[in-house]
């Protein structure tokens, strides 16, 4: 039997502390507790998340989100399809019915934040722009939050095509690329579902790896820190292009050269692979298990 799809969250806005919270109210429209949990150190990605309350008479939209923290930030939604796999699907905006609330949670609607300009540390207050087609422009301040773990004894690899070991941590024996692939078949290879991992492409810290499981696949960006390997997000085709690179905060000669040599090592894999890699959609936001003992998870996903 399959392990179990999709990719499970702690709740986040349950486990709030009351002290904690705190709200932005401009009209009829009150922001409450936009926060961020805290990232893996290194991270050039995390997700934002906030709850929204419209009291008034008329509907009103998301467009948008601005934030000096960030290169890009995005709406998203996470789809988890028939096939149990949990996507991030981008979003133009986010609706917000009139006398309505509309909760930004993990598994579900949420920010991305894409290109970390600086790190992220559980206590910060990160200030943004949410503009909106009524109501404007509204400040707001993102509390950092203590990171959000994700269980990812529960994902399976088709699902999110990725894990760290089950120590938590990328330290396998042999090269880099041994490491790599042990971080990703430790959980989810079995022999009902056996899991292949090629070609991988290593530049430095960071990392793409390909992965085939049962007829699909995908592609994983991992990065290398002081703890070893770990997967920071999944995705397919945007991960040879160089923008996607230079979004994680490579520069633009890193993201051409990293872009370039996964195309290389991939042409060489053969057509057939590249079609399987490329037919994951959306992106998953992962990052290091809460399970390894130093609270790094996921933000979303996405």
């Amino acid at each position: 039997m399959n392990r179990i799809l999709g990719l499970v969250t702690t709740l986040f806005l349950g486990s709030l502390s009351f002290a904690h919270a705190h709200s932005v109210t401009v009209g009829t429209m009150e922001i409450i507790h936009p926060a961020i949990p805290a990232p893996p150190a290194g991270a050039k990605s995390a997700a934002g998340y906030l709850e929204i309350v419209n009291a008034g008479d008329a509907a009103d939209r998301l467009l948008g989100v601005e934030t000096a923290i960030a290169k890009r930030a995005m709406l998203h939604a996470t789809d988890h399809g028939a096939d149990g796999v949990a996507r991030m699907i981008h979003l133009d905006a986010i609706d917000i019915p009139a006398g309505g609330t509309v909760l930004l949670e993990p598994g579900g609607l949420h920010i991305m934040l894409m290109g970390l300009t600086g790190p992220l540390t559980e206590g910060d207050m990160i200030p943004a722009t949410l503009v909106f087609e009524r109501a404007g422009r509204v400040a707001i301040e993102f509390s950092v939050d203590a990171p959000a773990g994700t269980d990812h004894s529960r994902m399976d690899h088709s699902a999110a095509g990725h894990q760290t070991a089950p120590t938590g941590h990328g330290h396998a024996g042999g090269t880099d690329a041994d490491q790599i692939e042990a971080v990703l078949m430790a959980q989810f290879d079995s022999p009902e579902a056996p899991l292949t991992v090629s070609p991988i492409t290593i530049q430095g810290p960071v990392a793409v790896a390909g992965w085939s499981q049962q007829g699909k696949g995908g592609r994983a960006f991992l990065r290398k820190d002081d703890m070893g390997w770990f997967v920071e997000l999944c995705a397919g085709e945007s991960l040879v292009q160089p923008a996607t690179f230079v979004s994680m905060g490579l520069t633009r000669a890193g993201a051409e050269s990293l872009a370039a040599a996964v195309n290389g090592a991939e042409l060489s894999a053969g057509a057939d692979l590249i079609g399987r890699l490329n037919a994951f959609e959306g992106t998953v936001l992962v990052g290091r298990s809460a399970a390894d003992g130093h609270g790094h998870g996921a933000g979303q996903t996405d």
